[in-house]
């Protein structure tokens, strides 16, 4: 049995190949109408020598199913040209295809057999010829299927030892040469088998590992996002089909993520990438593109989204679903996002607007709080225009002339004096006048001429400073740039003893936003200007992430509560709970704690029973000139004097 099996092997069909069973196909029917069609003339041919020669039903009858069987094939295999086949359908087809031919040959050499019992010498040779061409020209044109071509073989030995046997002596030559040839073709029905084979093989590992390259050049290789290239092409596409359609982009950037990486490790922040992405897919649904465009960055292309509400609930449901505490191997963490959307309607059919105008609302929306999400709109376009003409003008400015420092007090309330003043950047440009710190820091800082513009500032203030009594503070703000420059520590070093101002009268503020852009190189800025004497402030606490991580790895001397919590601490219980949370810990870590942002009197009230000393606000006065700080140093300390004075805002 095991032999049976092996001999009938070659002439069935492998289920297991379906990449060779639709080239197969593919292959036979591109030939299969000239292959039916030679066939039909031949029949023809043949019927047409023997019809004085035999009964009708050895001819007309095997003409007309000759006709019907080469037509329904040939149109069979024409459709099946022009189709897509699985390797199922081609499995079945090519397994119908062994019968077809089997039976077709058989019944055509016992056709053939009938008719050497009729006609004469020459009609006896003109079926023999018929036969032995057919069979060959069969054999050829069915070599891409080795199975049907070996079923169309097995009539040769029949037709070869019938001429063998009835034969006259010419007849047994053609046909022990017809045997021999037919013995050679079917050998070269192997060999071209397996070179058929192997280019299949060849064909489809190549189609696969284009395809890979193709995924990969498409795919964001850790979380299998859509890569940056892929979220263009498919926007370019959505735009060109978007016709009457809803189209917005939303740009999302992740905040507190690098301190996760600074933590935990690069795998973990992996893995919060993954998750992130996940998220994300979830959110976005089956008609939307979800992209990691690079680093923290993903972008997603949205469908169907008509109302503006729709879209900023969407971008809202974004920034949930990112802040949601992640479970890792080491312990859980949260990070936030911002999120940017513009629609086609304020930005036409141009893919590069679209994208300009979602980059300009994430800006935005990062310069507002984190975990917000900005629709660009009307308004943020004249913003952005707003923003233009200040970056212009910023690059054009002269910075000695156009720039002055205006100073805050600082204000003991407990013992009623002056401790000190912060500096606060004011510019006045020839072509747009007076432009808010507001304004023009982030624009500065997105050119990267904000260190140039820190330095000449700070040689103002250290002026400024140096004609007032030894007992009074020097407070001056430095960016998220400022802290990461590799030399900024040492040109300040410079300037401070170019200045005489003592480094213990000057405290440095930073905000926890600027940490966060990069940790390490922040510290050892710190540690420097530290290592100077000078006094560390954190400002702005309690609004970014991971606040206390800041306050024991970094040399921090006072903690600044952030405005948003004074303005309501009259009148609500938790602001009022905050701050004096805060307090305590100043007290427990031993350090100095201001309040900034104090407007009113009941302000001041509640914050010194809550133990607060240090505060600092337009309750006491307004930002004044260099002149009106020297005129009023002049006369006194004392706080009394400061209320008495005008409040002229600077």
């Amino acid at each position: 049995m095991l032999t049976l099996k092996t001999f009938l092997k070659p002439f069935t069909v492998p289920p297991d190949a379906p990449e060779m069973h639709v080239a197969q196909i593919h292959a036979l029917a591109k030939q299969a109408p000239l292959f039916y069609g030679v066939l039909w003339i031949n029949v023809a041919i043949l019927v047409y020598d023997h019809l004085d020669h035999c009964p009708p039903w050895l001819t007309y009858l095997p003409l007309l199913l000759f006709t019907i069987g080469c037509t329904t094939r040939g149109l069979h295999y024409h459709r099946l040209s022009r189709c897509a086949l699985t390797g199922e359908v081609a499995y079945r087809q090519l397994q119908t295809l062994n019968r077809a031919v089997f039976a077709m040959f058989m019944a055509m050499t016992g056709w053939s057999i009938v008719l050497t019992h009729y006609g004469n010498a020459g009609t006896q040779m003109h079926v023999m010829f018929f036969m032995t061409f057919t069979m060959l020209a069969s054999i050829f044109g069915l070599m891409h299927v080795r199975s049907a071509a070996l079923c169309c073989a097995t009539a040769i030995p029949v037709w070869g030892l019938y001429f063998l046997s009835i034969g006259n002596t010419t007849q047994q030559l053609i046909a022990g040469s017809f045997l021999v040839f037919s013995s050679a073709a079917t050998y070269l029905i192997y060999v071209y088998h397996e070179v058929f084979f192997s280019l299949v093989k060849q064909h489809a590992e190549l189609h696969r590992l284009g395809s890979e390259n193709l995924r990969l050049a498409n795919s964001d290789l850790l979380t299998n996002l859509p890569n940056r290239r892929s979220f263009f092409t498919h926007l370019d596409s959505a735009l060109a089909e978007s016709e009457g359609r809803a189209l917005h982009v939303a740009l999302i950037d992740l905040d507190g993520f690098k301190p996760v990486n600074d933590t935990y490790g690069h795998p973990a922040g992996d893995a919060v990438l993954c998750e992130i992405g996940r998220r994300l897919g979830s959110l976005a649904g089956p008609h939307c593109l979800v992209s990691r465009l690079g680093g923290d960055e993903f972008g997603i292309v949205l469908t169907g989204l008509d109302a503006e509400d729709g879209v900023a609930e969407f971008g809202r449901a974004v920034c949930a679903a990112v802040a949601r505490p992640i479970v890792l191997a080491h312990g859980v963490v949260q990070v936030g996002c911002c999120v940017g959307l513009a629609g086609l309607g304020e930005s036409g059919r141009n893919w590069a607007r679209l994208i300009e105008h979602a980059d300009y609302a994430l800006y935005h929306a990062k310069a507002q709080f984190r975990g917000s999400a900005v629709v660009f709109s009307r308004e943020l376009e004249r913003r952005r225009d707003w923003r233009d003409r200040v970056q212009q003008a910023l690059h054009q400015a002269d910075f000695e002339r156009e720039m002055r420092v205006v100073l805050q007090p600082l204000v003991d309330a407990e013992a009623g004096r002056i401790v000190g003043f912060e500096a606060l950047a004011r510019w006045t440009s020839p072509s747009l006048g007076g432009v808010g710190p507001g304004d023009f820091i982030p624009v500065a800082e997105g050119i990267g001429i904000v260190c140039r513009m820190t330095e000449i500032l700070l040689v103002k203030a250290l002026a400024a400073a140096a004609h007032w009594p030894p007992g009074i503070g020097l407070s001056f703000n430095l960016s998220s740039q400022d802290i990461a420059h590799p030399q900024i520590a040492a040109r300040i070093a410079v300037l401070i003893r170019a200045s005489g101002v003592s480094p213990a009268r000057i405290t440095f503020e930073v905000t926890e936003t600027s940490l966060i852009q990069d940790f390490v190189k922040a510290k050892q800025t710190l540690d420097a200007l530290k290592a100077l004497g000078c006094t560390i402030a954190l400002d702005d606490f309690g609004t970014g992430f991971s606040s206390l991580s800041y306050v024991h790895r970094l040399p921090i001397d006072r903690l600044k509560i952030d405005r948003s919590f004074i303005s309501e601490v009259t009148e609500n219980d938790t602001c009022r709970d905050v701050v004096r949370t805060v307090i305590n810990l100043c007290r427990t870590l031993k350090l100095g704690c201001v309040v900034e942002g104090v407007e009113t009197a009941e302000q001041v009230s509640v914050l010194t029973n809550l133990g607060c000393e240090m505060m600092q606000g337009f309750y006491f006065h307004p930002p004044m000139e260099a002149e009106a700080v020297d005129a009023l140093l002049a006369r006194t300390d004392r706080i009394d004097a400061l209320l008495a004075a005008p409040a002229r805002a600077a």
